[in-house]
């Protein structure tokens, strides 16, 4: 017997919602779990551009404002949409509050948004932009989170991706660099270094390097071809960056290979090889054969890893680097790499040195019982495995079909899942196995790449690390635990797709973000994945299960008496931790009724509770109509300058309290507590000209402690009252702010 418990109880700082609710659907969209009952998971969001494929296809999330920026590219430009207002376990339907299309940043020649990142701290977020034609250098565009333009710079061809440091110091940008059709021009790939230290404003001139690379950095295992110079051939496709902002890899998506950055000399270092997995031996089974049957066994091939969107993290004190072995050739209209063992099968002679787990005799038997002609329609790749006399003695197809850890000094591989993703969604759901994103059908990607992850993002769901990889084709998020890097453990498969159609439902995960409990609006760890194909985005909840003997104890009657706020309430922390600090006390000796509107009193009471502030005198009261069980503290926070009362002299101590009033109050307690003026930040609400001018400081200052922040579609709604669980939330965070 298992029961759920929420993230850690939804660690303090996680959003308010003072939203008004969502569009809620009649129905959600079909939503599949398969594996252990280690996490239970259900879809509580769904966005639709109605824009069809590429409506949705890289996402970046503000944790301070709920805000979430997704690139569109059916429209060329960037949806944002607000996830403030979501609730645990409730599904809602989010609208866009507000696109941004290409062309409204008045640059010349541009065609797409490629990507998005935003700033950890500052109100900020970076788009890479392709310029018309792709060859030519592209740019990265600053707005504010609201989508105002800032500024842009140029960097090189085809920036295909664009991050900040975690420290918010740097903005890097891959450059792919991919030819023309024709071959007529091919850049060379590479990485761009933005100093945005002192700030992006529109009169500052931003530093850009931009880094190309050198041969002879280059490993023996970093795959090159026959067409232009290698630094032509290199093409950075996605970065990732370590903790402390001193390193970044960017992986090379077609040259099997990943870049290190030292970001402090601004150099790239290395360029490393990622080598072969070898399909010939036990636990690197596939199924490369397109022919109706479902057969996941040893073949004759050698698959590139050839990953895509990358992850690092650390254990035991090394770096790890996360791969999703997607695989992906160069095709182009001049030149195209792609073929099928059908197109060379009088060019075959295959030879044993290359394959571990076959001799000679064993492979010539599989030759002469016609292995070659079932796996004609196989994809391969032209440029690898021929011989100096032109035959082709070794296979290579594109990707692993995996997943993988490797060592970020060394490149070395950690682990792989071998053949289980394949294994999985067929024992999963065996008639939709190696089905395509645009067209159900069984086994129909077999010859081609099979599931072919394509993204994998980390995070962490009650101190255990996962690893979240998106399966493009068969639509579907693997879920591992890798606390144990070097021996991964496979717990849930999760799809949103509808299966009855060929596109409906969420369909081709294209990027992951993974938004932890203290950031999330329902108080549980988040995955949200874009879907490229139905120009959706999927938000995913992940609720922790333990076994009954591991569960924390359940509160006394003595201690915690509430049954209307239990453990899997978004409030429950905050309001146990108050009651049991006797900061407050519930409606009735059960009940907290955390839903009712809070009043001026009860809030002025969890203030002076909260901080111990006492009256000089308790028998004086400044309001005649203040009742008797709350005059001290009310008495208390008045002398503290925490309170003014009304206008008119009353206190109106029944009167709901407003958003702007509970900031303003919080803000004064804080200051009083910590004997100093809090730091301002900047308003980013849509409807800051709302806020009354005296709660103005009051609101940048409770923004900027990270207190109050905004709600949906980036408003603050000064006017709205409050209820008791989010006066509990505040003043919670409130005691952690002054206890630091």
């Amino acid at each position: 017997m298992k029961k759920s418990i929420v993230s850690t109880l939804a660690a303090a700082g996680m959003f308010f919602s003072f939203a008004q609710p969502y569009n809620v659907l009649a129905e959600a969209p079909p939503f599949f779990q398969y594996g252990s009952d280690e996490l239970e998971v259900s879809q509580v969001a769904q966005y639709d551009s109605l824009a069809g494929e590429g409506g949705t296809e890289i996402m970046a999330f503000d944790e301070e404002s709920g805000q979430a920026f997704v690139t569109n590219g059916a429209e060329s430009g960037l949806d944002i949409l607000n996830f403030s207002g979501l609730e645990s376990g409730e599904f809602r339907q989010v609208d866009s509050s507000k696109r941004i299309h290409v062309e409204d940043f008045g640059l010349d020649q541009v065609d797409d948004i490629t990507s998005v990142a935003s700033h950890p701290s500052e109100n900020v977020i970076a788009l890479s932009v392709v310029s018309d034609p792709k060859t030519d250098p592209g740019y990265i565009v600053f707005l504010t989170k609201s989508g105002d333009y800032i500024n842009h710079v140029q960097v090189g061809a085809l920036p295909d991706m664009v991050t900040f440091t975690p420290d918010g110091s740097k903005v890097l940008v891959a450059n792919e660099g991919e030819p023309n059709d024709d071959y007529s021009e091919d850049p060379e790939g590479s990485i761009s270094l933005i100093d945005v230290t002192g700030g992006i404003s529109e009169e500052k001139e931003l530093r850009v390097k931009t880094l190309t690379f050198e041969e002879r950095i280059l490993d023996e295992k970093v795959r090159v071809d026959s067409k232009g110079t290698v630094q032509q051939q290199l093409e950075p496709e996605y970065i990732t960056v370590s903790d402390d902002s001193r390193t970044a890899y960017a992986v090379l998506q077609e040259n099997n290979a990943i870049a290190e950055m030292d970001l402090e000399t601004e150099t790239i270092k290395s360029v490393k090889g990622l080598g072969i997995k070898d399909h010939s031996i036990a636990g690197n089974e596939l199924d490369a054969k397109e022919n109706g049957e479902m057969e996941i066994e040893n073949l004759p091939l050698l698959g590139w890893y050839m990953p895509d969107a990358i992850d690092t993290f650390s254990a035991g004190g090394k770096t790890y680097i996360l791969t999703p072995n997607e695989g992906d050739a160069r095709d182009y209209e001049a030149y195209s790499e792609e073929m099928e063992i059908g197109d060379i099968i009088d060019n075959i002679e295959l030879n044993a040195d290359h394959y571990e787990g076959y001799s000679q005799e064993e492979l010539d038997g599989l030759v002469e019982d016609g292995l070659l002609e079932e796996m004609e329609d196989t994809e391969l790749t032209a440029e690898n495995g021929m011989n100096d006399d032109g035959v082709y003695e070794v296979l290579y197809s594109y990707g692993g079909r995996s997943f993988s850890i490797f060592d970020a000094d060394t490149m070395e591989l950690v682990y792989d899942s071998g053949s289980e993703i394949e294994h999985i969604t067929a024992e999963a759901m065996p008639e939709y196995f190696n089905t395509n994103n645009d067209e159900i059908e069984f086994d129909g990607r077999s010859d081609a790449k099979g599931p072919e992850p394509e993204t994998t993002v980390i995070g962490e769901i009650n101190g255990t690390p996962y690893a979240f990889t998106a399966l493009e084709r068969f639509s579907a998020v693997m879920v591992y635990d890798i606390s144990n890097p070097a021996d991964a453990e496979f717990v849930t498969m999760i799809s949103s797709r509808d299966f009855n159609e060929d596109v409906a439902g969420d369909v081709a995960p294209e990027g992951l973000s993974f938004i932890p409990a203290e950031d999330s609006p329902t108080g549980s760890p988040l995955l949200a994945a874009t879907h490229e194909l139905s120009g959706t985005v999927a938000v995913y909840e992940f609720l922790q299960t333990i076994e009954d003997d591991e569960s924390p104890e359940e509160p006394s009657e003595g201690n915690y008496p509430f049954i209307d706020v239990d453990k899997d309430y978004w409030a429950y922390p905050y309001i146990k931790e108050l009651y049991e600090n006797s900061v407050i006390t519930g409606k009735t000796d059960s009940t907290f009724d955390p839903s009712a509107e809070v009043t001026r009193a009860q809030f002025a009471v969890m203030i002076s509770n909260a901080l111990n502030i006492e009256a000089e005198s308790a028998a004086d009261s400044e309001f005649d109509d203040v009742p008797e069980w709350a005059q001290a503290q009310i008495q208390a926070v008045f002398e503290a300058g925490i309170t003014t009362g009304k206008s008119d002299g009353t206190f109106a101590p029944n009167e709901p309290i407003t958003r702007e009033q509970m900031a303003a109050m919080t803000i004064r307690a804080y200051e009083h507590a910590e004997k100093e003026q809090a730091k301002r930040g900047d308003l980013v609400y849509s409807d800051e000209n709302q806020i009354s001018d005296y709660a103005v400081s009051a609101v940048q200052k409770a923004q900027e402690l990270k207190i109050m922040t905004g709600t949906k579609e980036g408003m603050f709604q000064p006017k709205e009252n409050s209820t008791r669980a989010h006066a509990a939330k505040v003043v919670s965070l409130l005691i952690k702010e002054v206890e630091k």
